[in-house]
């Protein structure tokens, strides 16, 4: 994972600078945090599209009524 110049400008770094995380696991804590809402997203797409393939099941083998 690349590190972020972007990440040493703001609370959060020196926060968890002060807390005693080096810059390596700093850097990466706060780039997983900017990316989680990204995940949070996907996940959510594929549970919906894991529960309209359900639904299209019991359409097809007639155990949801129309």
């Amino acid at each position: 994972m690349p590190e972020h110049l972007y990440t040493t400008n703001n609370a959060d770094y020196a926060r968890l600078r002060a807390l005693g995380f080096s810059e390596l696991v700093t850097t990466r804590l706060i780039h997983m945090k900017n990316h989680m809402a990204d995940q949070i997203e996907y996940r959510e797409m594929i549970e919906e599209r894991h529960r309209l393939n359900f639904v299209r099941w019991l359409i097809e083998h007639k155990r949801l009524g129309e």
